[in-house]
């Protein structure tokens, strides 16, 4: 069984929001090798399955404090952990100054969840003109014209809406004010798209992904954002969304297939296009990549050996449950290239880490 270890509430950026920490492990196996790890929140359920899975196998046991891509960035650069997760990737010359080997990992989707009596997971249609105008302040209750015209088959209460932020910078809030700024001027040239925006109106606001998904599912009315895996595997009440090409499409992982397909993903490199109101008539239009962040040159040659196995058993054997999960993996013939930089991993010889033996 996979334990809760640690929880735990910590300041980021200055003090000016809290995050949630929730530390998994497995309990340590005999001769097992514990690899620790940070970041954001979104590959948080994956990677307690991937471990559970594989733990045995690889005789690795990852520790992963769920927390937010900055975090994860921050502590990787501070050699505090062995791997951080962000959805927000570094720039080139940010991993050559920090002297770091970064690699996608998989593929998600952010989507809008609500708590509307009466409706049900993916009955309502949203998009980006009408979700900036709920959180512009300009549509306050759920049976407002807009809303009806877009669902004219749903019976909707008039119910004041409440709206939903997450607290700390999150890269769900970057991935869903870049989706309302392309679809809505007002929104671009105002609250623009931003980890932790200056919201136009009151907004309540919730700690951690796990938080937001509380919240809105315990307050009639209310209209959050959420990575899908987490609504889908927490009951939550999630909405269609219009995409660029006009089509209401619902979240899951053949939409958010055909967004990476889109995008040119298995053409790609280790920097991965941006995944927001991509073309294509089946295309989700809020699609985020996780990341992997790694120490060029770790101290510990043996915990770096036992992190690039795990990721490499995660490669060959994850993509499955992962899929199950509601994520895409990443084209076989991205892993390929992935595991080959692998070897931009060094020991204290300079030379590159055998993960395989």
């Amino acid at each position: 069984m996979i334990q809760i270890l640690k929880q735990r509430l910590t300041a980021v950026c200055g003090g000016a929001a809290c995050v949630l920490f929730v530390v998994f492990s497995q309990p340590l196996l005999a001769q097992s090798t514990e690899i620790r790890g940070t970041g954001g929140s979104a590959a948080t359920r994956i990677l307690t399955q991937w471990n559970f899975l594989s733990a045995k196998e690889n005789k690795v046991n990852v520790s992963y404090a769920t927390a937010v891509s900055d975090v994860g960035i921050r502590e990787i650069i501070a050699r505090s952990v062995d791997f951080a997760c962000s959805e927000i990737p570094l720039a080139p010359d940010e991993l050559k100054k920090n002297d770091l080997v970064q690699f996608p990992l998989l593929i998600g989707g952010v989507v809008p969840i609500i708590n509307v009596p009466g409706v049900k997971a993916g009955q309502m249609r949203l998009n980006a003109d009408l979700l900036a105008n709920i959180y512009l302040g300009k549509i306050r209750t759920w049976d407002d014209e807009w809303i009806g015209s877009v669902n004219p088959s749903l019976r909707l209460p008039r119910l004041p809406i409440k709206l939903i932020a997450r607290e700390e910078p999150a890269s769900t809030t970057l991935a869903f004010t870049m989706h309302l700024a392309k679809g809505n001027r007002t929104w671009g040239s105002g609250p623009g798209v931003d980890k932790r925006p200056a919201w136009p109106v009151a907004v309540e606001r919730a700690v951690s992904t796990q938080g937001m998904g509380e919240k809105v599912k315990n307050t009639p009315g209310a209209i959050g954002y959420i990575n899908f895996d987490e609504a889908f595997r927490g009951g939550l009440v999630y909405t269609q969304l219009k995409n660029r090409s006009g089509a209401y499409v619902m979240p899951w992982n053949q939409t958010f297939q055909s967004t990476a397909t889109n995008a040119g993903v298995a053409r790609a490199g280790e920097q991965l296009p941006l995944l927001i109101d991509v073309d294509g008539a089946d295309s989700w239009p809020i699609v985020y990549v996780t990341y992997v962040l790694l120490d060029r040159r770790p101290k510990s040659a043996e915990r770096a050996r036992s992190t690039l196995k795990f990721f490499y058993w995660v490669f060959l054997q994850g993509d499955n449950m992962a899929a199950e999960s509601g994520f895409v993996p990443l084209p076989s013939a991205s892993q390929a290239r992935i595991v080959g930089r692998f070897r931009d991993v060094l020991g204290p010889d300079n030379a590159p880490i055998d993960f395989l033996r």
